[in-house]
């Protein structure tokens, strides 16, 4: 699958530099997570989506 760049990777990237963690949010299935496994592979994150809400397919 091909990778869309997101043009506030720049942003997030340099908060990462100043910061000690990042919180990156937004609409529901846009990319947040695919950005941040992206750009730091490395790198875990936390997920603080409710569990217990039915996921629409």
């Amino acid at each position: 699958m091909l990778y869309v760049q997101r043009a506030i990777e720049d942003k997030v990237q340099a908060a990462a530099r100043n910061f000690k963690s990042v919180l990156v949010t937004g609409a529901r299935q846009t990319g947040k997570s695919t950005m941040l496994t992206h750009i730091f592979p490395d790198r875990r994150y936390v997920s603080f989506e409710d569990p217990y809400i039915l996921k629409s397919v």
